[in-house]
């Protein structure tokens, strides 16, 4: 508390003046301004850990889930892109139906279809379990369909998302070393 710039009341705010009244509302209003957004951040969080999903303004969500610096043995003979066993499991897996996923997970493979944005061209893949290793790989026609036709080398950048509505994965560039 202050002292009041009126003379009726010296040494402590009153209610009657304009100017203590104000003031004493501003700080009021603003205190219920600070609850209100405790409030809206709590119930936010309650909804992000019930329902997996977040209240909060999100101005960019990068759709690229799968992405890879290539290496040399992405680009080599045995015609493969590696993918470790988390990306694999959690963004790839996830998408397949149950026969679809056993199979890549035994190492019989199982076709996934590929949409090219850059060169609006579809491909096919091989996906499964690379031997007694527990990393997954796309094959076939990875190097013909994807490394040589579209000039990549070690040090580039790629990507992939599944398109749910169109039910195959979309591939990208996202930067030329």
């Amino acid at each position: 508390m202050g002292v009041c710039p009126c003379s009726h009341a010296s040494l402590s705010h009153c209610e009657s003046c304009t100017s203590c009244s104000s003031s004493t509302k501003k700080r009021k209003q603003g205190q219920k301004d600070d609850t209100n957004g405790a409030r809206k951040r709590a119930r936010n969080d309650v909804e992000r850990i019930r329902w997996g999903y977040s209240l909060d303004l999100m101005l960019y969500d990068d759709p690229w889930k799968i992405k890879k610096v290539l290496q040399k043995s992405d680009l080599g003979n045995m015609s493969r892109l590696l993918l470790s066993k988390d990306l694999a499991e959690n963004l790839v897996l996830h998408v397949l139906n149950a026969d679809e996923r056993r199979d890549a997970e035994t190492g019989i493979g199982t076709e996934i279809s590929i949409w090219d944005l850059d060169t609006n061209s579809m491909h096919s893949l091989l996906f499964k379990r690379w031997g007694s290793s527990k990393s997954y790989v796309f094959i076939d026609k990875w190097v013909q369909d994807f490394v040589k036709r579209r000039h990549l080398k070690e040090g580039d950048e790629v990507a992939f998302h599944w398109d749910p509505y169109n039910h195959h994965f979309a591939f990208t560039v996202l930067q030329v070393f």
